[in-house]
């Protein structure tokens, strides 16, 4: 499907003479250079310049080598998409979640997604939410779920859930007794000037969770103790669950967590609590087939386990 021409001037780029060009298409040496005469007449310009009886690239057969090959691999891309619609049962898969999803990601979405495509190659990347984008923005992921604050032109946004950051405690905690039932929460409703002097499991300042942790609490002056650093957001949720304090988290379901019969949800009464729980894939990044199909199946799990934790 490659134009003919380009891989005349390809070939003779290549070799560094007519004669060696001809050999390599499967044409005469004459045929190869009325072609180039042509060609040079027709651009108004000098593609090559003879220097010790080889033929160089001028400035402007570098640039027009320089386009030809974003052409080719535009042609290539072509190829690959149209061979990938056909073909649909070979390929690759590289997500990123956040470690809190991994259990629903590994027990909900991949076996429904292996049954189907046992022949694709599925890697699952775990990594800070911004790490993860950053991945995705340079391409090695296909395609990431993360909590979003704030969209982005660099990707496409497909919206799961809304959601709401809230705070994690024990079921044993003086907060948890602290707080209210409030109409228009999903959980207990605490203020956040009666987190003052609470012990909290932080995670590092990479992370979003800490990011809104910081404006919950330094934004506000809000005097507290840290009991604990922990590098995942599940390692912290497994603290408080053993009683070392609380931590802020989005709203992950508890049956996947470690320890959740003494875990305790508190909603926040303060602003910015909500975010949107998304997938998102590169801006004109093609989508093979089996990964619209992952996310199409990602999204269908979660808002189903969704419904049956509100149900229960």
């Amino acid at each position: 499907m490659y134009d003919r021409e380009y891989e005349y001037i390809a070939a003779i780029s290549k070799t560094g003479t007519l004669s060696g060009a001809a050999a390599e298409l499967g044409v005469s040496q004459p045929a190869l250079s009325r072609f180039l005469k042509n060609e040079e007449a027709e651009l108004g310009t000098a593609l090559f310049q003879r220097i010790c009886n080889r033929m160089v690239l001028t400035y402007a057969g570098e640039c027009y080598m320089e386009h030809v090959e974003q052409i080719l691999a535009i042609q290539a891309r072509m190829q690959t998409t149209i061979h990938d619609i056909a073909k649909m049962d070979q390929g690759r898969l590289r997500v990123g979640i956040p470690s809190i999803r991994r259990p629903f990601t590994i027990f909900s979405v991949i076996p429904e997604f292996k049954e189907k495509y046992p022949a694709i190659d599925l890697t699952l990347n775990e990594q800070a939410s911004n790490t993860l984008e950053e991945m995705l923005e340079n391409l090695d992921l296909d395609c990431i779920a993360v909590n979003v604050a704030r969209q982005t032109d660099l990707f496409e946004y497909v919206p799961i859930a809304k959601e709401h950051y809230v705070l994690a405690v024990h079921a044993d905690s003086p907060l948890y007794r602290m707080a209210q039932q409030c109409p228009g929460y999903p959980y207990p409703v605490i203020r956040p000037e009666q987190l003052e002097n609470a012990s909290f499991i932080l995670l590092g300042k990479e992370h979003r969770i800490r990011q809104f942790a910081d404006t919950i609490l330094s934004n506000r002056k809000i005097p507290y103790t840290v009991s604990m650093h922990s590098r995942t957001l599940d390692g912290a949720l497994e603290a408080v669950s053993n009683g070392l304090g609380c931590t802020f988290t989005p709203e992950i379901q508890l049956s996947y967590i470690r320890g959740s019969k003494s875990l305790r949800y508190l909603s926040l009464d303060a602003p910015g609590t909500e975010y949107e729980f998304s997938l998102l894939y590169r801006r004109g990044a093609y989508l093979p087939p089996s990964t619209k199909d992952f996310m199409r199946m990602f999204l269908e799990r979660f808002r189903t386990q969704k419904a049956m934790d509100s149900y229960a």
